[in-house]
């Protein structure tokens, strides 16, 4: 009872709990302001607060609560939080940035903090001039330390009148993926809610209470809902262009609205016919998402208490990508025999840098397709989010005895750049220019290669074996060369130095239907036998009829071409 006659006397003192007068007036205007966030970017009346600020009952007055650090063990005051702002000076994490959250969370520029006062997180004390049943926020950056298993977790208590804990929510730093790229797991920087729900207003305080085993950690509080509890959160997502060449990105932005700030997604596809799967790595609020044919898309939206909202899907056209595979007749003759056309790229569930999975200590390409030959330099397309990319893998993974290329590729229409490298201590020149060139020595068990993109609308590439680093062989430790098809077709090249191996990539228009890139009297033929037979293809208005309208849809198409 000394305890609780202590906390007694001092709010008597701040008049939180005093017999003030107004106070059943404060109370009724409390009510009338519920479901407003705190949010630290302001103070009730409308002044941006400031960096360092300190916080104790400014916002009484307006939301009935008041902020103070207490001692661990007694909750005694000690002291009073301050404002954070976005940005140096740090005063409670870093990784992104100084007190940097995670964009696209919507947690804001501000949030409160103990300025690092205490080694190990201080204890803030939320008191309430009037009980209520509900309150929700969140808790900036519950990460994990690189290494020897230090971890930081928040345990926030709801207390009642006699300060006796009536319920508990820990939020403890998960494991997975790094957010930042600093070592610290995916709770770097990101917002982690807590909400109490109680079926009657008995939450007189709440306790947020450093219990990790991490030290160094800052108290990062933000977007406190303290007399209610937002509703489920819900998610749109912008429609696109779907007369886009095939494999072009194009941006897809969710917004959402509702639930607990911050926000995480997930973003999805489904091949035609096919059940959605996540795409790896597209987790943020803006997916650059390659064009494909009869391909959906949507987002799964998740708050900072795990409720989960999913957009209705969007569906993206394409005009076709032909692709055709020709082969120099000698080393520098300028004159090509082609091998094939119409060749199709692998699509990836992701973008090519991470399907490629480089790693210092696992140096080989570590995608699922194709399989790899020993001794093979392997040639190949895929599309994922990043667009079209050209691959080059040398050797396979194992006992391979190393090996040495240098390589040029020449392209037209395209000025690429390297988006993965194994290895990345390599030679790669002309970086972000038409012509690039690239040197890899590997020593068994790994391979070596590269991917370079986007590629997007009509291009061509000159890709050769080339002394383009004189003083060493061009090659070694290769047997074969060989281009793959996502169609499993596999095309011998020509392993020899200086013979270019050309790549024609011709982006046609819906009404170019042989794929020749001419519009001509071919083209109309082929239409007017498809509408004859009762092809469904020939319905290119897509009403589910053949009739006059899919003539007059297709011989305007014919008319404007690629406009």
């Amino acid at each position: 009872m000394g305890l609780l006659k202590a906390i007694g006397c001092w709010l008597a003192q701040t008049d939180l709990l005093g017999p003030v007068p107004g106070l059943i007036a404060l109370a009724a205007f409390a009510s009338l302001n519920s479901a407003q966030v705190i949010d630290f970017d302001s103070l009730p009346g409308g002044s941006p607060t400031a960096d360092q600020q300190f916080i104790s009952d400014e916002y009484v007055a307006d939301f009935g609560v008041r902020f103070d650090l207490v001692d661990p063990n007694d909750l005694t005051p000690i002291g009073s939080p301050r404002i954070a702002k976005v940005g140096a000076p740090q005063t409670a994490f870093t990784s992104c940035g100084p007190d940097t959250p995670v964009s696209d969370q919507g947690v804001g520029t501000s949030f409160l903090t103990d300025d690092t006062s205490l080694t190990d997180g201080a204890t803030l004390l939320l008191s309430y001039s009037t009980p209520v049943a509900q309150a929700a926020g969140v808790i900036l950056d519950i990460d994990t330390r690189s290494g020897g298993g230090a971890y930081e977790e928040w345990t926030v208590e709801a207390l009642d009148a006699s300060m006796a804990v009536i319920e508990t929510i820990i939020l403890t730093a998960p494991n997975g993926p790094d957010t930042c790229n600093s070592g610290q797991g995916p709770g770097d920087a990101r917002a982690a809610g807590f909400l109490f729900d109680r079926p009657s207003a008995d939450i007189h305080f709440i306790v947020l209470r450093y219990t990790g085993n991490a030290s160094g950690v800052g108290l990062g509080f933000d977007n406190f809902t303290p007399d209610t509890i937002p509703g489920p959160p819900s998610v749109t997502i912008d429609t696109i262009d779907t007369d886009a060449c095939f494999g072009e990105t194009q941006d897809i932005t969710a917004t959402g609205q509702g639930g607990l700030l911050g926000y995480t997604y997930q973003w999805q596809w489904a091949a035609p016919g096919e059940d959605f799967i996540d795409i790896v790595g597209a987790t943020s609020q803006t997916v650059a998402a390659p064009t494909l044919p009869g391909y959906l898309y949507r987002v799964v939206l998740t708050d900072a208490v795990g409720r989960s909202a999913t957009s209705d899907a969007i569906e993206t056209d394409a005009r076709p990508i032909v692709v055709t595979l020709k082969v120099e007749t000698a080393p520098g003759s300028g004159l090509y025999d082609t091998l094939a056309s119409g060749m199709s790229p692998f699509v990836i569930g992701e973008a090519i840098e991470s399907y490629y999975g480089y790693t210092g200590s696992q140096q080989y390409y570590h995608g699922d397709v194709p399989t790899l030959t020993f001794q093979r330099s392997h040639l190949f397309m895929t599309v994922g989010t990043g667009g079209q990319a050209l691959v080059v893998v040398h050797d396979a993974v194992g006992s391979n005895g190393g090996g040495r290329a240098e390589m040029q590729l020449d392209f037209e229409h395209v000025t690429p750049t390297f988006l993965a490298r194994d290895d990345p201590s390599d030679t790669y020149g002309g970086n972000g220019t038409a012509t690039l060139t690239t040197r890899h020595p590997w020593n068994s068990p790994n391979t070596d290669g590269f991917a370079v993109g986007p590629m997007n609308g009509s291009w061509n590439a000159d890709v050769q074996f080339a002394d383009v680093y004189s003083g060493n062989p061009t090659f070694n430790g290769l047997a074969d060369w060989a281009y793959y098809s996502a169609d499993g077709a596999v095309y011998p090249l020509p392993l020899e130095e200086n013979r270019r191996v050309r790549l024609e990539a011709l982006c046609v228009c819906r009404a170019d239907l042989n794929m020749d890139g001419v519009y001509d009297f071919f083209d109309v033929q082929i239409f007017l036998a498809r509408f004859a037979n009762g092809d469904d293809s020939a319905d290119v208005n897509q009403d589910g009829r053949l009739d006059f309208f899919d003539v007059q849809f297709f011989l305007g198409q014919f008319a404007q071409g690629c406009d």
